[in-house]
């Protein structure tokens, strides 16, 4: 019998307007084959941006689509699935009934996506693209603009670095459904919209005042709409439009009503409606900074999903990339709260000796690893604001703050990990601690553990420490510290840390200090 050399994978995306499936056949990302698209329109978005409800009729929709997607998996023999919720789902009130009714009809769990992850899945498939068509120099910036029906999100990118992302919850039919038909209809609507949008990014403006931007890339659904309008082929991988063409089609659609937009372009009623807010957000999206050209990729959120599942399982370069695409969004933040790069550098260096040596037997893998990093980068960030209770405003602070590509969850264990560093994990006398789940307690002492021990060996902030090497022997963590000066402060700092690292791991932390 012919040994099977590939991988059947379903990807499903249950958005706010549609529900797509991709089954696909993979070996990596290079040898990818799309074996059967299919793509049903729910319109999910309207009802529960207006009402936060999933109606009924709409449940049972998707549960019966979802059920023709199930045998359909079978009968491709499909091994493995993922299947995400974004916007309409996620701000859904009843969101848990919709996703057991799913489970129970048809077996499939859903992840109900976290918009920072949402747009950094968009993110990699987009940057996959214009990498592998060689469309920009890495060394250029670009402004990457994602509107999707609920939300709004602007990721800068610049010599490879994501040096900047906000997120905003408005979107095509979000701003459809605030303002409504009566306001629609007003004449005062192009006013009134242009200038709730200025207002609303205006803080996104300042922060990029001074930003030269090379290329703008604009993504989303809507997208498609603004290649009709323009007569450019949507099935085009990549299109390059310059910015006065666009500001001249803008300047002719803000004068037309819809039914002129209708007969103008050959568009639906329902398309009609969103072309006027469509353009309007371009316009002042393209107003916060100027680049001479608008690059539009035709990738979908779904293709983002295959690489990010396929991507770090089949090439170790591209599971690293990723993770340092995230991490230098950390950096980025802990530069504007003025941390000590050396020393979180230094800190996040050693806690990755400890952190290597023990993870497996401590139920730790990738996902803690990198939680355990972004917490070391941020874990001082909170002096910014004030030297005295600095990790209750460092937790505020990664709290307030969109990390591209993490879970709320995920940022939450970061917050709470660097908070934890510096105080007492199970305190009842401490009245103003952060909230925490049970459920996350375990993960945050093992983390906030190791981060203790680390900042112990910096506690000069003068990176005494030259190499670390890391032993476990007989229930002892030996850590060998070379240096060739005095390590009283660490050796002290680190003994009096090392008592919750024991409670936590079961461990004694032993410092050794090696000077050659």
């Amino acid at each position: 019998m012919k040994r099977k050399t590939y991988t059947t994978l379903a990807t499903i995306h249950l958005g706010s307007e549609t529900l797509k499936m991709d089954i696909v056949e993979y070996r990596n990302l290079d040898k990818l084959k799309v074996i059967e698209r299919l793509s049903r329109r729910i319109r999910l978005g309207e009802a529960t941006f207006k009402n936060k409800i999933i109606p009924f009729h709409l449940a049972n929709e998707i549960c019966e689509i979802l059920e023709g997607f199930k045998r359909l998996m079978i009968e491709y023999g499909v091994e493995e699935y993922a299947l995400q919720a974004t916007t309409a789902v996620r701000e859904a009130s009843n969101q848990v009934f919709l996703l057991d009714q799913i489970y129970n009809r048809t077996g499939l769990k859903v992840d109900v996506i976290d918009m920072p992850q949402e747009v950094f899945t968009k993110y990699c498939a987009v940057r996959h693209t214009l990498r592998a068509n060689k469309v920009v120099d890495p060394r250029e910036s670009i402004l990457m603009m994602d509107i999707s029906s609920g939300g709004l999100g602007i990721t800068l990118v610049d010599d490879d670095k994501i040096k900047f992302q906000e997120n905003f919850h408005i979107g095509i039919i979000r701003i459809k459904e605030s303002f409504g038909r009566v306001r629609a209809e007003s004449i005062h609507f192009n006013r009134a919209l242009t200038e709730f949008l200025s207002s609303t990014i205006g803080p996104v403006r300042l922060q990029l005042q001074d930003q030269k931007v090379n290329h703008l890339i604009l993504t989303g659904t809507e997208t498609e709409l603004v290649l009709k309008i323009l007569n450019l082929d949507e099935n085009q991988r990549i299109h390059r439009i310059k910015a006065a063409v666009f500001h001249e089609y803008y300047n002719k659609i803000v004068r037309m009503n819809e039914a002129q937009i209708m007969s103008t372009f050959g568009l639906s009623e329902n398309s009609a409606e969103i072309v006027l807010p469509t353009f309007i957000i371009y316009e002042q999206l393209l107003s916060l900074v100027p680049a001479g050209d608008i690059i539009i990729t035709n990738d979908s959120y779904i293709e983002g999903m295959q690489l990010l599942h396929i991507g770090p399982k089949t090439n170790e370069s591209v599971r690293r990339s990723l993770e340092q695409e995230k991490m230098s969004l950390i950096h980025c933040i802990g530069e504007r709260y003025l941390y000590d790069k050396k020393h979180v550098q230094q800190v996040e260096r050693l806690s990755m000796i400890i952190f290597d040596k023990i993870a497996k037997g401590y139920g730790m893998g990738e996902r803690e690893r990198i939680l355990l990093r972004a917490a070391c980068l941020l874990h001082d960030i909170g002096k910014f604001v004030s030297m005295r209770s600095h990790s209750k405003h460092t937790y505020q602070l990664i709290m307030s703050t969109d990390v591209i590509g993490f879970s709320e969850e995920d940022k939450t264990i970061i917050a709470l990990t660097a908070y934890y560093h510096a105080n007492i994990l199970i305190d009842d006398t401490k009245k103003d601690a952060p909230p925490m789940k049970k459920e996350l307690i375990p993960v945050v002492a093992k983390l906030a553990a190791i981060l203790r021990l680390a900042d112990a060996l910096d506690r000069s902030y003068s990176q005494k420490v030259r190499s670390c090497e890391v032993a476990l022997r007989n229930g002892e963590l030996h850590v060998s510290a070379e240096s060739k000066v005095d390590m009283a402060l660490e050796i002290w700092t680190f003994e009096d840390k090392a008592a919750f690292f024991e409670q936590v791991y079961g461990i004694t932390p032993i410092l050794e200090r090696v000077g050659k």
